[in-house]
């Protein structure tokens, strides 16, 4: 630790820090436009002057110093607000501004916007710029990114994003001086997998996501604290909503897992969230047509075609796109309720291998809680080839899928059209649901309260953002009516009570409480929980990261 002095107050803080991230630590709010803490630091726009005393200096030397750039030391003395420092962030602010246009109506950024923030806060009342201001165009720089360049203010970290994490260096300064501007080379769109991280850290609305863009002010938005579903990486995200529809996503800080990052994949799967095509009630096969029908009749049928086969004769498929809680539950729901012993595990097909980027990895397994399923089922049952295998022995079937997109090979379609009978619980219409005898509305991971457990064996927690589309019930509550029907009793009211049984018989979760799993997440078999953060990089993102 080091002790510092800031603004004439003694502190303790983290060795090796900025200035920019130590005041956060404190409390204290440095502005900073082309400061990112896991990019390098140009100190190019000088709104984070700060006045320095260097530790061992004679007399009251005061010295102004980028607080981005200067690393904190021990003795150090540190002032934020004398008039020299005002002035200097007031002048850099003005130069900043003075071809920027008065577009905060219009604007995305607006509400969550630095520029509009500090402009405020530490800017002048009036501008002394007389000249007419420059009006270059808008710009379609990929699939997902559009440049406003007269919002730009050339801070440069979307061009040091893609130089030092993404690695494609796509987005580059052109022209010299007052022409300055972001641009991509002709020919050559930003479209790698990582693309919409620069939106992210744009911090004055010039890059705008086309995906979200005049969609909805982000004040209408609630956020609720979630875990991406698209790789087994397990990204910290947060779920933005609105009157129950998903409406944007955006990674959220976990050192330990994705730091400030997420890929595309999980940031633009609100469509399948969203889509007409979910599923908002239950719906049995009449002849060549599904037709709606009541949760009795869902339960009946279930009952009446695990009589018919016999248990040991009915195959229970878990998907590996369920929480953890839901396994638990699906595996009771086959031993105790189904009495079976034929039970696979349903995967999305992933990579040959990860994408790896220079500041991020992208993992092959294309399941969010693989990890979970052979931690709760087994090795045996989460191989790829058991699932077939059961399903060919079996004479009736209740596959659990939720895994948007979902393909068949031959070979599945063959086994699940010799069925006698079958049942799927799924999130929208699919190749499996156009096979089903029974369709059973199921819970997008946006709707879900639990765990997953990632590649590290971290146990994460999603929130549910609103509640299941229509009747659809959630896995858990599926399962304890459909036991029932079978004549077994699951003492389960919420996610929370589902984790303690799955703690009390699962050895590999003791010690998981959703207490312990906090924000950062719990690793298994590490002993303890990990303290919810609130210094270094963790106060950072507390303070700017929106």
């Amino acid at each position: 630790m080091a002790k510092i002095t800031m603004d004439g107050v003694e502190y303790e803080v983290s060795d090796g820090l900025s200035v920019v991230q130590a005041s956060a630590e404190v409390g204290i709010t440095v502005p900073h436009y082309c400061y990112h803490p896991s990019l390098t630091s140009p100190a190019n726009c000088r709104m984070c002057l700060i006045e320095l005393t260097p530790p061992g200096a004679p007399g009251p030397i005061r010295q102004l110093a980028t607080g981005c750039s200067t690393r904190v030391a021990d003795g150090m003395v540190i002032n934020h607000n004398t008039p020299t420092v005002q002035a200097a962030r007031a002048s850099s602010l003005e130069s900043l501004l003075a071809h920027h246009p008065l577009d905060c109506p219009t604007c995305d950024q607006a509400g969550e916007c630095e520029l509009q923030n500090f402009a405020q806060k530490f800017g002048h009342d009036v501008g002394n710029y007389a000249e007419t201001k420059k009006t270059p165009p808008r710009k379609h720089l990929g699939p997902h990114v559009d440049l406003f360049t007269t919002r730009c203010v050339v801070c440069t970290r979307c061009t040091r994003f893609t130089e030092e994490v993404s690695g494609d260096a796509v987005l580059q300064l052109v022209n010299r001086g007052g022409k300055n501007e972001i641009d991509v080379y002709p020919g050559i769109p930003i479209d790698n997998k990582l693309s919409g991280n620069v939106v992210d850290i744009c911090p004055v609305g010039a890059l705008s996501s086309t995906d979200f863009m005049y969609r909805s002010r982000p004040w209408f938005l609630e956020e609720v604290d979630s875990v991406c579903t698209r790789c087994s990486k397990g990204c910290n995200i947060t779920v933005e909503h609105r009157e129950g529809e998903t409406v944007r996503i955006k990674p959220r800080f976990n050192e330990d897992v994705n730091e400030f990052w997420m890929c595309d994949d999980g940031r633009y799967e609100c469509g399948y969230v969203n889509s007409p095509d979910r599923l908002r009630m239950p719906f049995a096969r009449e002849g060549d047509d599904l037709v709606a029908c009541g949760w009795s009749d869902v339960f009946d049928a279930i009952a009446a075609a695990v009589q018919a086969a016999g248990g040991e004769n009915v195959a229970v498929i878990a998907s590996a796109w369920s929480t953890n809680e839901e396994l638990h539950a699906v595996r009771r729901f086959a031993t105790e309720a189904v009495r079976t012993s034929l039970i696979g595990l349903l995967s999305a097909a992933g990579d040959d291998e990860d994408t790896v980027y220079p500041g991020f990895t992208i993992e092959k397994d294309k399941n969010p809680n693989g990890a979970g399923a052979r931690l709760i089922l087994g090795d045996e049952v989460a191989q790829d080839s058991a699932i077939w295998d059961v399903l060919r022995r079996a004479k009736a079937a209740i596959v659990f899928s939720g895994i948007p997109d979902a393909e068949l090979s031959d070979d599945a379609v063959e086994a699940l059209e010799a069925l006698d009978f079958l049942a799927v619980v799924d999130v929208g219409t699919s190749a499996l649901t156009a096979l089903a005898d029974i369709v059973i509305p199921g819970t997008a991971y946006t709707e879900k309260d639990g765990c997953f457990t990632n590649s590290q064996q971290r146990v994460q927690k999603l929130n549910a953002a609103h509640p299941p589309l229509g009747t659809a019930m959630r896995e858990w509550e599926f399962v304890r009516y459909a036991a029932e029907a079978l004549g077994a009793e699951f003492d389960y009211t919420d996610e929370a009570s589902v984790t303690a049984d799955l703690v009390a018989s699962t050895p590999a979760f003791a010690g998981v409480t959703l207490e312990a799993v906090g924000k950062r997440g719990y690793v298994l078999g590490s002993g303890e929980a990990e303290p919810e953060a609130d210094n270094g990089n963790y106060a950072y993102a507390k303070m700017f990261w929106k």
